[in-house]
């Protein structure tokens, strides 16, 4: 017997991530799209807050699985299930769809709690478990799946002109420019230790980002 389903109520569904992940607005400046402004526009003014150059939700997101699919091969650890880790990067945030995106510099402890609960209401019950494995990190694929979405926006950060990076750092998070460096290790290199070549890669990335944001 041919099971049914209610079709219509899939695609909305798929409606409503498609358009809450494109809406979805992050405090990162998207370094191609603001040489796409600056190139059409001659009199462009940039400013942080400006969201036609703001990565949204779905690029974040979608950049993740491209990430870890190419540091995937350097990590050398077997018990990373890269399947399991890309399911990861792709559900991770779908929580910030109804409770909005935040800064990791600024966020609550308790904004997690409201995340995760917006996050089991849009997940088929099937991603429940796999979910709660991204958040807690017990397993080896959830860790991975951790340090990549965590070092995306510093590779952003590398990425973008320098003066921007100090900008929007001052504008989102009160951060000055001496302190940025400092800022990030604090926060992400945690979630690096679980794996020689990310903790490498990450202190290379400061290093670089360090010498732009010094220039």
């Amino acid at each position: 017997m041919t099971k049914k389903y209610d079709l219509q109520k899939i695609l909305d569904e798929i409606e409503f991530l498609f358009e809450n992940y494109s809406l979805e607005r992050r405090a990162t400046t998207q370094p191609y799209l603001l040489k796409i402004a600056q190139a059409r526009f001659s009199d462009y003014q940039y400013h942080p807050k400006d969201e036609l150059i703001r990565e949204s939700l779905i690029e974040h997101v979608g950049s993740l699985p491209m990430l870890g699919t190419a540091l995937f091969p350097y990590i050398d650890d077997d018990e990373v299930d890269l399947g399991q880790s890309l399911i990861m990067m792709a559900i991770h945030d779908i929580g910030e769809l109804i409770t909005g995106d935040e800064m990791t510099f600024t966020k609550k402890a308790d904004a997690n709690i409201a995340e995760r609960e917006a996050a089991l209401k849009l997940l088929h019950p099937m991603y429940h478990e796999t979910y709660d494995d991204a958040e807690s990190k017990n397993s080896k694929s959830a860790k991975f799946a951790k340090s990549i979405d965590k070092i995306n926006p510093d590779i952003i950060e590398y990425l973008t002109p320098p003066e921007i990076t100090i900008w929007r750092y001052k504008e989102f998070a009160n951060i000055e420019a001496d302190q940025i460096i400092n800022t990030i290790k604090k926060h992400k290199r945690p979630h690096m230790l679980w794996n020689p070549f990310m903790t490498d890669f990450h202190a290379h990335l400061m290093e670089q980002l360090q010498k732009k944001l010094g220039s």
